[in-house]
C-alpha cells in the first residue's frame, strides 16, 4: 500500500507481508528514507547480500568539494551558525541534531536542515518506545564532537587538494 501525504515531498510504503514500512521524504534536492521493518527481515541478509542504496556513489552535484576546501576559520564559524540553527529546530543534541549539523556545513543550506526533522519526525512515528528515539552520543565527547568534525573536513580538503 502506498500513501502520499504531501505529493512529490512525502511517501509512505507499506509491505504488510513482511510487516515493513518505509518513509521517503524530499527536502530541497534530497531524497531521504527511513526503513522500520522486524528483525528477522533485516538479519535475514548476509555480507553477500548489497543493501546500499547507492551503489555506485553519490552524484556529482551531491558530493562534498574537497579539492577547495573553505578555511579553518570559515568552516569554525559555519559550524559555530549550523549549531545555533539545529538548536533551535531539534534541542537533545542526538543523532539527529548532529546530522543537522554536519548537513549544514557541508551544503551552506539552511533548508538542508530540514531533513534531519523530518527523520527525527518519522522515527517518532515508527518507534513506540520513547526512550529510544533520541539516539545520544558518548557524553564523554562534549565539544570534542565539534573539533572531530573539523579536523575530518580539513584532512577531506588537504587530501582532496593532493
Amino acid at each position: 500500500m502506498v500513501r502520499t501525504e504531501s505529493p512529490g515531498q512525502h511517501a509512505e510504503i507499506r509491505a504488510a507481508h513482511i510487516g515493513t514500512l518505509m518513509v521517503v521524504r524530499q527536502s530541497g534536492r534530497s531524497l531521504s528514507l527511513s526503513i522500520r521493518s522486524p528483525r528477522g527481515i533485516i538479519e535475514a541478509f548476509d555480507p553477500d547480500h548489497d543493501l546500499q542504496l547507492c551503489m555506485w556513489g553519490c552524484p556529482a552535484s551531491q558530493r562534498i568539494n574537497t579539492l577547495c576546501p573553505p578555511a579553518l576559520n570559515s568552516l569554525a564559524e559555519a559550524a559555530i551558525r549550523a549549531e545555533a540553527h539545529c538548536s533551535a529546530l531539534l534541542p537533545t543534541q542526538d543523532v539527529y541534531f548532529h546530522a543537522c549539523v554536519f548537513d549544514l556545513i557541508t551544503s551552506g543550506d539552511l533548508n538542508s536542515s530540514t531533513a534531519a526533522v523530518n527523520a527525527l519526525q518519522d522515527a517518532r512515528n515508527m518507534i513506540s518506545n520513547g526512550q529510544g528515539i533520541h539516539l545520544l552520543p558518548v557524553a564523554a565527547a562534549g565539544r570534542a564532537r565539534l573539533q572531530l568534525l573539523l579536523l575530518l573536513l580539513s584532512i577531506l580538503g588537504i587530501l582532496g587538494g593532493a
